[in-house]
């Protein structure tokens, strides 16, 4: 039995399918039929890039319903659909298609029969199945074209492949302790009441196969709820940032504005197949501290029944939110493990008892962050809400610390003895994975992005989902750049960085996507150079930045400790004497520089062979990209920079970590050779970066007016040693 389109089913149809050019001449040009259920939203949206697709390569698109199938038609067709509708039936199996193997939630089947009806069948084993193949069918005929056969079947490796994104809401609710500072994070205020930002990137990382937007801010719920209880603590309208970092008006929202706001961007993320988290971490108030006789002090009722009532009007007030996360420790007025459950419990958790309870046909997610917690008191506190048929309870865990382009694997879970934790509470576990290591620079490397996602610990078992992200940046707008390219596109930072984005979000939905699929799509997107050259140059600059975190962030674990791009702390400038106390990241088999120094590296991997291959890979980088040419491609130009920038900071590394080796064995000479060497990679480095991007305030590390503001510091190391003169030579 066949059911007709609604009218608003068919006016999407449409939508999705108009396409420019005259009747006369889309007459001229070779017909694809297109067959799909337009009331699907995610399946429509792919449709829309199939169609896109197609037309670029000179076609004009029939789109038609899947009843229409029943009609019979021949020449080129692509059905877009479910597996399990009935309109498709055993229509693939006639034309003589394999069956595909039971298809799950988020997987899909791509297979192209011939004959009198040539046709590409991408069936899903849900909405979000048949969006990913149709996304993967348009990405196939942008690279090539309609007459290519296809035959594969993909399902998630991880079912929950997510983006951690700091939340900026207002001047009085910002996004981490109520520290305004940080120029991406003011810059960013304005762009997250923008809903063209969140549709642009609902879209955009849908493609790279996220399915999951966490979104952290210390209290939202002033610029997100309207409570009866508490009218006063809403607050209206949105206070930014103008240039010279004074208040400014954003915009005049109401807070009903603000709610129906919200509610867009969740529904647009549900059609795109994504859950929307929030995380918040405790205790903090924003504009309702001192108000109702609501205080941060744990012991406060008033603030207790207030959160609770936040937390169940926040579930009411906005339906397509997947669940709600928490952190206990970071204010909590020193109060005890077994207090802070309590406190969590009597707050949050019994606001989601609530709602659950009177809503037993919604599931919800409550994630507790291990961060600072004990399970065995989050177990105890929590029991009541966990025994809910309709919650989901689960934990997070921060993976890599605040680096995760450093060791593939690494040890924290083992020191945690988080399997052993979560096989005793029948729990699964989120992967907190943080990327407080490149605000600039477009990182990338499949190899490491693939070693690092399969060393998750068992997926399935263990491992329920994970979401990558800074804590110390916010990326939304392009703002940073010199060069007009991106800003006068009004860019979003993930269609800069779309490489680094495609890696871990398609590596995290299946690892075993071939090299060359990236390839392809860096030759489709830079047509007038080698793909396999630039690959190579990319991955190797990367590799080379990325074994130089793994060799020293067991030290500075933390965002504040160290930023790769800058060789900063907290501090300052990490100077080679500093370097020299450094240790690799635990799980890292590399040996520090005081074991390689004596020679005692036993089964690890000495510093100084390390540093040569980071000196190999940078130097393999830098040989590939003059023969890389940019033409008038404005992003290829500044890609190169990029990649050449990454590659001397390799070096950079590289030489410094050699002096701090020689320094530990009284080598003064060779040490002072090996660190003017790097002050020349340094300068190099630092020339690039001025050139590309302007100096920012960073919320956790050091703040810095332009790239030469360490220059002296760096020459320090040299003079330290005895140097003379200009340290070098560059390389």
């Amino acid at each position: 039995m066949t059911r007709s389109l609604s009218t608003t089913a068919l006016l999407a149809a449409f939508l999705v399918c108009l396409h420019a050019g005259s009747a006369a001449g889309a007459a001229q040009q070779e017909k694809v039929t297109l067959f799909f259920d337009a009331s699907l939203p995610q399946v429509a949206f792919a449709a829309g890039d199939i169609r896109a697709a197609l037309e670029a390569k000179g076609f004009s698109v029939d789109c038609r319903d899947l009843a229409a199938l029943a009609e019979g038609s021949r020449g080129k067709r692509i059905v877009l659909a479910l597996a399990a509708d009935a309109r498709v039936g055993d229509r693939p199996a006639a034309q003589g298609a394999p069956a595909p193997s039971r298809l799950g939630d988020q997987a899909y089947w791509l297979h192209t029969t011939r004959g009198p009806e040539t046709c590409h069948w991408v069936l899903g084993g849900d909405a979000n199945g048949a969006m990913y193949g149709g996304l993967q069918l348009a990405e196939y005929l942008r690279f090539g074209g309609f007459e290519a056969v296809f035959d594969e079947q993909e399902a998630p490796y991880l079912k929950r492949r997510g983006v951690k994104f700091n939340l900026p809401l207002d001047r009085k609710c910002p996004t981490y302790f109520y520290n305004t500072q940080g120029t991406s994070h003011q810059e960013a205020l304005r762009h997250v009441w923008d809903l063209n930002f969140w549709t642009t990137w609902f879209d955009e990382m849908a493609r790279h196969r996220y399915n999951v937007l966490s979104l952290w801010s210390p209290h939202p719920f002033p610029c997100m709820l309207k409570m009866a209880d508490y009218p006063d603590v809403a607050i209206q309208g949105v206070e930014g940032f103008g240039p010279d970092g004074r208040s400014a008006v954003v915009n005049d929202m109401t807070i009903d504005d603000k709610i129906a706001f919200w509610r867009k961007v969740m529904k647009h993320g549900r059609d795109r197949g994504f859950e929307t988290y929030f995380f918040t971490w405790n205790i903090f108030l924003s504009t309702a501290e001192g108000k109702y006789g609501l205080t941060e002090s744990p012991h406060n009722q008033k603030t207790r029944t207030y959160l609770r009532k936040c937390m169940t009007q926040f579930l009411e007030t906005y339906p397509d939110l997947a669940g709600f996360g928490i952190t206990v420790g970071e204010n909590m007025g020193g109060i005890d493990e077994k207090e802070k459950e309590e406190w969590a419990w009597d707050t949050y958790g019994r606001g989601m008892l609530d709602y659950a309870t009177a809503h037993p046909e919604r599931n919800l997610v409550f994630l507790h962050r291990q961060h600072q917690g004990n399970p065995k008191e989050m177990i105890e506190a929590f029991a009541p809400l966990r025994k809910l048929p309709n919650v989901r309870f689960e934990l997070s865990f921060k993976y890599s610390q605040a680096h995760a382009h450093a060791a593939v694997k690494p040890e924290y879970w083992e020191r945690k003895k988080m399997s052993e934790v979560l096989d005793r509470y029948g729990l699964k576990c989120w992967l907190t994975v943080r990327n407080d290591d490149f605000y600039f620079l477009p990182w990338a490397d499949p190899r490491f992005v693939r070693d690092y996602v399969r060393n998750f610990p068992e997926v399935g078992k263990y491992v329920d989902g994970f979401y990558i992200g800074p804590d110390g940046w916010v990326f939304t707008r392009e703002f940073a750049s010199k060069d007009p390219y991106y800003r006068s596109r009004n860019a979003l930072s993930i269609q800069k960085t779309w490489y680094m984005q495609k890696l871990w979000g398609r590596i995290s939905y299946n690892p075993s996507v071939p090299d060359d699929l990236f390839k392809r799509h860096l030759a489709h997107r830079y047509p007038g150079v080698s793909a396999d050259r630039l690959f190579q140059a990319w991955s190797h600059a990367s590799r080379a930045v990325q074994k130089a975190n793994e060799q020293v962030t067991g030290s500075w674990s933390l965002d504040f400790h160290w930023w790769p791009e800058g060789w900063t702390g907290k501090g300052g400038f990490r100077t080679l004497a500093e370097t020299r106390e450094a240790r690799p990241m635990p799980g890292s088999k590399l040996a520090d520089f005081k074991e390689t120094a004596r020679g005692v590296v036993g089964d690890k991997r000495s510093a100084l062979l390390n540093a040569e291959e980071i000196e190999t890979l940078a130097r393999d980088a830098l040989a590939i990209l003059p023969t890389l040419e940019p033409g008038d491609d404005t992003e290829l130009r500044l890609t190169l920079k990029d990649l050449e920038a990454l590659a001397q900071l390799g070096l950079y590394s590289a030489h410094k970590f050699r002096a701090a080796i020689y320094a530990e064995q009284n080598k003064t000479e060779e040490a002072r050779t090996s660190i003017g060497r790097a002050c020349g990679c340094w300068k190099k480095y630092t020339a690039i970066m001025d050139g590309l991007y302007r100096g920012v305030d960073l919320q956790r590390n050091r703040s810095f007016p332009d790239w030469h503001a360490h220059d002296d510091k760096a020459v320090q190391d040299f003079t330290d040693l005895g140097g003379r003169g200009k340290p070098g030579p560059p390389e």
